[in-house]
């Protein structure tokens, strides 16, 4: 009999906290803009937000298609200073494990396949930061240079 009434108080517990979970999320934000590449639409790629210093919350990653952006307030952003990357997802329209592929290439005389890349300063080690709004625009123009200046 006390083993249920432990069992009965434990489960009451449980349901008064919330199992543990919160239903607090960070406040998210809908974010659009256009990325350049050397002053040209970065043909592909994706824009990550990244939540940083105080601003705590989930990273929102982003299609980046003929240059434009757009993503609506369920999937944006957390709200405040986030850190940006950008990388390029144009692979030159061949995936660098299809054997295939690279070697009809090779047969036809093709030497390079055309990649772009943003440059290192953008991605991984990007310093870029943007506060994003909960209130207002969130309009981002990103013009990034293949060198560092």
């Amino acid at each position: 009999m006390v083993f249920k009434r432990i069992t009965l108080l434990c489960c009451l517990c449980l349901v008064v906290s919330g199992c543990g979970t919160s239903t607090d999320t960070p406040p998210r934000a809908a974010v659009r803009g256009i990325v350049k590449l050397d002053g040209d639409p970065l043909s592909e790629g994706v824009i990550r937000f990244i939540p940083s210093g105080a601003n705590q919350g989930p990273k929102s990653t982003v299609t980046i298609r003929e240059g434009i952006f757009n993503v609506d307030e369920e999937y944006g952003p957390v709200v405040g200073m986030n850190r940006i990357e950008i990388e390029s997802t144009d692979d030159g329209g061949y995936a660098f494990d299809d054997e295939q592929a690279l070697e009809r290439l090779k047969k036809e005389g093709v030497k390079k396949i055309e990649v772009v890349k943003v440059p290192p300063q953008y991605n991984k080690r990007s310093t870029l930061t943007k506060s994003i709004s909960a209130e207002g625009e969130n309009d981002f123009t990103f013009e990034l240079t293949s060198t560092k200046k």
